[in-house]
Formats: C-alpha cells, sequence, structure tokens
C-alpha cells in the first residue's frame, strides 16, 4: 500500500513540474489563524507535551526533532534537538504554521500517515526532494475516539535511522491517544454530569473541607434563594453539618424547614462525602406535604359525613332531656335536681361537640405525653355514634401502660378510621374489641379486632395502597392516611391481618420512648 501511494505521490510531482533540487517555498498560516487552530487543539498539544518531553529527555544524545499537525497538515507545534533546528529546519523554513501540501512538499511521511491512516517512515532517497535524504522521517497518525486528529512525527539524522524509533513513536502516540480518549469519555461524563445536575428536581450543594459552599445547582439555588459563603451561616442546615461532620452522624431523610423569601420549604436533606468536603442533597417535598395534607383532611371530612347523623342522634338525646325540663319549670313543676341533671346534659352536647372538632383542626403535628388508653376513652361517644345504627358492641380491655410521645390528635384520627371501617364490615348486632397493652417494655399495642368477614386474600397483601378498598364508593385513602400517621409520623407499625373463624385484626404497634 505504502509503495503504491509513493509511487503515485512521484508521478504527481512531476505533473506539479516540482524540482528535487530546489527547496520548496512552503504556504503559511496567518498568526491569527495558527493561533486558532492552536486554541482548538490547547488540552491535546498539553498532553502531547507532556508525553513528548519524557521521551525526548529519555532519548537525550539522540538527535530528534518532533513536530506536531492538525488533521490537514499544518504544523501547530514541534520541540526537540537544537541540531536538527540549525541544520533543517532553518535551513528549509520548516516552523508552526507551514502547511504540507502534496504541490508543496511532494512525497513525505506527514501527508502519507494522514492519507493512509497508519504509520509511515521515509528513510533517505524515499522523499522526493534532495535536501531530505539525508534525514529520516517517521510520521504516526493521532487517533480520537477513531477519527484522525493529527499527525506526530520524528526527524532524525540518516546515520541515526533505527527502527526502533518507529516501534517507540508508536508506543508514545499509543499513550497519548489512551489519555486523550480518557480525557474525551470523563468530559462526556462531567457534560452529562452538569447537564443532570442542571435539570434535576434534587437540590445539590458541594463543600469544601472547611464547609465553604462551592457550588449549587439551580434547584437548590430556588430552595433557598439566597446562598451564603459557608454553610455555617444558614442556620438549620449548618446545625445538620455540624451534626453530620463533628459527630460523624448518619445524615439520611433528615426533614427540615427552610426559609426563603417567597415561602417555607420543607425538604429531606442527605449528607455524604464527597472529594474532600461535602455534598448535600435536598429533596424538596412542599408540594408533596401539601398534597399529604389534602388527602388526610379529604378523609377527615369523609368520617365526618359518616359520623354526622350518630352524632346528631347523640345530641338529640340530651336535647330532649333539656327541653323536658325547660317545660316543667315552664309549668312551675320546679325541683332542686333539675339544674344538676341539666347541666350534665349540656356537659355531654359539649363533649360530643368537641370530640367532634377533633376532625376539623387542621393537620399539624403536635407531639406530647398521653396516655393511649385515655385518648380512646376520650373519642367514646364518636366511636358508640358509628354503632348505634347497626346495634354494634363496642368493649375495651386496658391494660397498665406508660405514657408515649404522640401526637393524639393524629391518633384519634387512626383509632376513628379503623372502627368506622369495622362497623362498615360487620352485620347487625356485632362486636368490635379494642385492646391497649404493653407486650414488652420498648412498645404498646392497641388492637382493633371485629367480627366481620375479614378482608379478601387480594386486598389483604396490598392494604395501605391507594384506591384499593372493598367498598364500592370508597376511595382506599383511609388505611394508606393511618399507615403513614401510625409508620412515619410516629416510627410504628400497623399490621393488617384476618383472624381464624372470622373477622379482620389491626395490629398498631408504637415504640414506648
Amino acid at each position: 500500500m505504502l509503495d503504491n501511494y509513493i509511487a503515485e505521490v512521484r508521478t504527481r510531482c512531476l505533473e506539479y513540474k516540482l524540482d528535487p533540487n530546489v527547496i520548496p517555498a512552503f504556504t503559511r498560516l496567518s498568526n491569527e489563524e495558527l493561533a486558532r487552530i492552536q486554541g482548538e487543539y490547547k488540552e491535546r498539544l498539553h498532553i502531547i507535551r507532556l508525553f513528548m518531553d519524557k521521551f525526548l529527555d529519555k532519548s537525550k544524545g539522540i538527535p530528534l526533532l518532533v513536530a506536531v499537525t492538525d488533521d490537514k497538515g499544518n504544523i501547530i507545534e514541534y520541540m526537540g534537538d537544537e541540531s536538527l533546528e540549525d541544520t533543517v529546519v532553518n535551513q528549509i523554513g520548516l516552523q508552526k504554521g507551514v502547511r504540507f501540501t502534496e504541490e508543496k512538499a511532494g512525497v513525505n511521511s506527514i501527508l502519507a500517515a494522514l492519507e493512509l491512516k497508519m504509520p509511515v517512515q521515509m528513510i533517505g532517497d524515499d522523499h522526493f526532494y534532495h535536501f531530505l535524504h539525508l534525514t529520516a522521517c517517521y510520521s504516526v497518525p493521532l487517533f480520537l475516539q477513531e477519527k484522525v486528529i493529527g499527525t506526530i512525527s520524528m526527524m532524525t539524522f540518516l546515520h541515526v535511522a533505527n527502527p526502533m524509533i518507529m516501534a517507540s513513536l508508536e508506543t508514545v502516540v499509543d499513550s497519548i491517544e489512551r489519555e486523550l480518549d480518557l480525557r474525551e469519555r470523563n468530559r462526556y461524563l462531567d457534560e452529562m454530569n452538569q447537564m443532570i445536575l442542571e435539570q434535576s428536581k434534587t437540590g445539590y450543594i458541594v463543600l469544601d473541607e472547611s464547609g465553604n459552599i462551592v457550588k449549587v445547582n439551580p434547584k437548590a439555588q430556588a430552595i433557598l434563594d439566597k446562598i451564603p459563603h459557608s454553610i455555617s451561616e444558614m442556620e438549620q442546615l449548618g446545625e445538620v453539618h455540624e451534626r453530620y461532620e463533628k459527630n460523624g452522624e448518619e445524615i439520611q431523610d433528615y426533614k427540615v424547614i427552610l426559609q426563603n423569601d417567597a415561602e417555607n420549604r420543607t425538604c429531606l436533606v442527605n449528607f455524604f462525602p464527597f472529594q474532600e468536603g461535602t455534598l448535600i442533597q435536598l429533596h424538596d417535598i412542599t408540594e408533596y406535604k401539601k398534597t399529604e395534607s389534602y388527602i388526610q383532611n379529604a378523609e377527615k371530612l369523609s368520617i365526618i359525613g359518616h359520623l354526622a347523623a350518630g352524632v346528631a342522634h347523640e345530641i338529640k338525646n340530651p336535647l330532649t332531656t333539656l327541653k323536658g325540663f325547660v317545660q316543667l319549670v315552664q309549668e312551675n313543676r320546679y325541683n332542686d335536681t333539675y339544674p344538676a341533671i341539666m347541666l350534665n346534659e349540656i356537659e355531654r352536647i359539649d363533649q360530643i361537640t368537641n370530640e367532634f372538632l377533633v376532625l376539623s383542626r387542621p393537620t399539624v403535628q403536635a407531639k406530647d405525653w398521653y396516655d393511649v388508653r385515655e385518648l380512646v376513652k376520650e373519642i367514646g361517644v364518636l366511636l358508640s355514634s358509628f354503632a348505634i345504627s347497626k346495634n354494634i358492641e363496642i368493649t375495651h380491655s386496658f391494660k397498665d401502660i406508660e405514657p408515649i410521645y404522640c401526637d393524639a390528635n393524629q391518633l384519634k384520627q387512626v383509632f376513628i378510621n379503623l372502627v368506622k371501617n369495622s362497623v362498615e364490615a360487620v352485620g347487625h348486632n356485632g362486636r368490635i374489641d379494642i385492646t391497649v397493652e404493653s407486650p414488652n417494655p420498648e412498645s404498646i399495642l392497641i388492637r382493633f379486632m371485629d367480627d366481620g368477614d375479614g378482608f379478601p386474600e387480594h386486598i389483604l397483601k396490598r392494604t395501605g395502597q391507594p384506591f384499593l378498598t372493598t367498598k364500592e364508593d370508597g376511595n382506599g385513602l383511609g388505611i394508606m392516611v393511618c399507615k403513614r400517621i401510625v409508620e412515619t409520623i410516629h416510627n410504628g407499625e400497623m399490621i393488617i391481618y384476618n383472624k381464624q373463624g372470622g373477622g379482620a385484626i389491626v395490629d398498631i404497634i408504637l415504640p414506648q420512648t
């Protein structure tokens, strides 16, 4: 292949009327064009210099000149032995910016390597011009991602020519290509990562080893609004970072509320080691919390609708009593015992309405120490109002337990929802048993057990999923809300299963501390 190529180029040299005895006047790029090309090849030239400088340093004593060209044959860099520069380079005018063309340079290794895409060596009279017959030239095409981007060539004196020069040059160029390919892949990955960070719905903050903020992505910028110099200047994140950095505490899905000028943002925060510093992830769950609150409030409204008839019945009874006593007073049939009885009936109405209002309060977490048995007792009137229409008996079995740290209103909502479900599941004259006990020192158990038909097997395996329900007009959100209150807000466990002989059991296990 090379022999045929050389023969064809020699023929064309005659057609160009080139004189092998005359040194040609090479075409040279303008300074601006040379600077532009060198700018495009800046990183590549940096890598080439690193490798070639090491090679030339190990080859001291051997007169070698290295030239680097682009894919058009323009010399954009050269380095090496000064003796060659004085005797050959300056003599023929080879310098940065010189363009090798067949019409001017004739047969040469640079154009041959570019054209044939293979290493080429031209020794002595392989060259067209006689002034190059005292030299040996070696050229290797430089590939990047399977595309020729230029050549790296070596020139030396003919008496120094050795096949090992070509072998060494090929090895060095192979190393350069590997490094360039690696950097290109890294650049691609960096660009991909940057694009992902720019488009990500998760906020990212990068800290150096001193806690200084060195980078934030657009999502983090939107969440925080104003970015300080150091993480320590951010009240909540600064405190969490201190716990992570000084105490070595693992920070995963830690909930914080961050303030900016527009609104407060609720975020789950993760801290990870990153290079010498820290990477902080901000998962904005503000909209999720709003939706979650909407679902929970919607479930409250559903419960209120079911409660309305029962509550009306419970209020009507004391009102009837009060009406009777008022009529007796009007008929001058007054008795000293009437005020006490009337006051008791008014207090009963007050108790019913207060418990009914539990469900209308906003869903805001307010934890304190409570006795779960008292919580169940406090909503006893509401629970009984469910059972009236079916004459269902609700029994309680309370054992000694310690108070727990919980959100009373939200647990009441869970209890009401579970009893409502049981009432709907059992038939007339059915039974619902509520048990509260402490099976071990670490937890308490609240069990709701009915004598209905239990859950179908396909439903039982997927309880807690939204829109999964056994009711014709149900939406499945009630159990989902209950599980979230128990498991997410109270770090407890909610287990639903069928009992032998029929009926369903719901166990709520809450931590004692």
